[in-house]
C-alpha cells in the first residue's frame, strides 16, 4: 500500500492512499468512542450522536448536508460501533474538498437542536423496533448481552428506551468534549487524490480545532469475558416462525498474533459455502436455509459466534451436528487441503474487497487509530499463509471448549 501520512499540531492524524487507477475517492473521519465508552445511564449516546451530526450546522441544515454531497453524485454516511465511530463520504475525485469541508463542519459544528434532539428521539426508537421486528439482527444483541453480562461491550450499540428518552443536549455536549477530541481522531482517504492537496484541506478545516474542555480520558475496562453466571443455554419465546439461535464464544483481539488464524478457523467452519457446518447443516441434512460464523476481534478480546435458522423441530438435531463439528476441532487438526482452501478464500476476500475506495479507506482509518499503524497486505497475506493445521488445532482446543460456549435463542412464542 503507498501511503502517505502526517498529523496536524493538534494530534489528528492523516493518512491517504493515492490509487490514480479510479475516478472516485472516500474520505472517512474517525473518532476512538463508541458504545464501550458510556456510562450506564448514557447508554446509546455515542449512536445518538452519530445521527445528530446529519441534523444540522451553524451554517448547513440538514437538507443542505445532504445537497453538497448527493447533489454532486456523492454518498455520505456514518456507522457507530463498540469501540469506534466513523463518518464517510464517496465522491469523484474533483470533490475531494468538498469532502472534507462538509465532513469537518458536521464534526465542529453540529447544532444540536434541541427540537432537532427531540425528534431524533422518535427516530432511534423507531429504529429500536424495527430491530425488534428482525431476529436475525437481534439475536446477535442478546447473545452478546447473555455471554458477556454486566461488562460494557454487552450492550447494545442503539441504546435503550429509557436511556435513549432521557438524553438531553447538555449530556450530549458532555460526551462529545470527552470523546470527540484531536487526538482520538484520524481522517484517512484513498482513491484518485494528490495526499498534499488533502493535507492541506484537512489542516485548513481541522488544523485550528483545540478542545473544549481538559477532560479525563475514560477509565480502563477490564477485558471482556465470559460471564460466569451466564446461564449455558437460554431460550427466549419471541413471535418468529424459526428458532433463530447464536452459540457465542470468547475469541481473540486485535493485537493478538492468532487473529490470522482465528480468521482462517471461521472460514473453514462456518465463513464458507464448503466450510464445514455450511455443508453438514444445510447440504447433507437440510437442516437450515442460513448457517454461519463469524469472529469480531476488539481491542482487548472478541467474540466468535455460530449461528443460524431452523424450525423448531430440528433445532435439537442443529445444536448437536454443530457441537459435533466443534468437537471434532477439539480433538484432531483439519485437512492441510481444507485448510489450503480456507487460506485461499480468506487471501481473496481481503484482497477483492480493497478494489473499493471505501473499503481502503476503513481498513487505514480503523488499523491506524486502534493499532497505530496500517498493516501491509503483504505481510496479512504471509501471516494467513503461516497459519497451519496444527495451529487451528490449539486455537480451536481454546476457544471452543465447551464452558466456554453460550447458546442463546429466539423460538416460537
Amino acid at each position: 500500500m503507498n501511503l502517505h501520512q502526517t498529523t496536524l499540531s493538534n494530534g489528528v492524524r492523516v493518512v491517504a492512499e493515492p490509487i490514480p487507477t479510479v475516478q472516485s475517492l472516500t474520505v472517512s473521519l474517525w473518532i476512538r468512542a463508541g458504545s464501550r465508552d458510556e456510562l450506564p445511564h448514557l447508554h446509546g449516546i455515542a449512536h445518538f450522536l452519530e445521527h445528530m451530526l446529519f441534523k444540522g450546522t451553524q451554517s448547513r441544515s440538514a437538507v443542505q448536508i445532504a445537497q453538497d454531497i448527493e447533489g454532486r453524485g456523492g454518498v455520505l454516511n456514518a456507522s457507530t460501533g463498540k469501540e469506534l465511530t466513523f463518518y464517510y463520504a464517496r465522491m469523484l475525485a474533483e470533490h475531494m474538498p468538498v469532502a472534507v469541508e462538509v465532513l469537518s463542519d458536521l464534526f465542529l459544528n453540529a447544532r444540536l437542536d434541541p427540537q432537532d434532539i427531540e425528534l431524533e428521539k422518535g427516530v432511534i426508537l423507531e429504529e429500536m423496533r424495527m430491530i425488534e421486528d428482525t431476529p436475525d439482527e437481534i439475536l446477535h444483541d442478546r447473545a452478546t448481552e447473555v455471554h458477556w453480562g454486566g461488562h460494557p461491550l454487552a450492550r447494545r450499540i442503539i441504546g435503550a428506551p429509557e436511556t435513549v428518552s432521557a438524553f438531553t443536549r447538555e449530556a450530549i455536549l458532555a460526551f462529545t468534549r470527552a470523546h470527540y477530541r484531536p487526538e482520538r481522531v484520524v481522517v484517512a482517504a484513498a482513491g484518485n487524490l494528490d495526499p498534499d492537496a488533502l493535507f492541506g484541506e484537512v489542516d485548513r478545516w481541522l488544523g485550528s480545532w483545540r478542545p473544549d474542555s481538559d477532560a479525563e480520558p475514560p477509565a480502563a475496562q477490564p477485558p471482556p469475558t465470559r460471564d460466569p453466571n451466564a446461564p449455558p443455554r437460554l431460550l427466549e419465546p419471541r413471535e418468529v416462525e424459526q428458532t433463530h439461535f447464536a452459540l457465542v464464544m470468547d475469541g481473540v483481539s486485535f493485537f493478538d498474533e492468532r487473529r490470522y488464524a482465528q480468521a482462517v478457523l471461521n472460514t473453514l467452519l462456518g465463513g464458507s459455502m464448503f466450510s464445514r457446518l455450511w455443508q453438514e447443516v444445510r447440504e447433507k441434512r437440510g437442516l437450515a436455509y442460513e448457517i454461519g460464523s463469524y469472529a469480531a476481534p476488539m481491542s482487548d478480546g472478541g467474540l466468535f459466534v455460530i449461528y443460524g435458522g431452523v424450525a423448531p423441530s430440528a433445532f435439537e438435531q442443529a445444536v448437536q451436528v454443530i457441537e459435533a463439528e466443534l468437537q471434532k476441532l477439539i480433538d484432531a487438526p483439519p485437512d492441510a487441503a481444507e485448510v489450503e482452501s480456507a487460506r485461499n478464500l480468506l487471501k481473496g476476500n481481503r484482497v477483492l474487497a480493497l478494489e473499493s475506495t471505501q473499503n481502503r479507506a476503513e481498513l487505514i482509518g480503523s488499523e491506524t487509530l486502534m493499532r497505530g499503524a496500517v498493516t501491509p497486505m503483504e505481510e496479512i497475506i504471509a501471516q494467513i499463509d503461516a497459519v497451519t493445521p496444527e495451529r487451528l488445532h490449539a486455537l480451536a482446543q481454546q476457544l471452543f471448549a465447551p464452558e466456554r460456549r453460550t447458546l442463546v435463542a429466539l423460538t416460537p412464542a
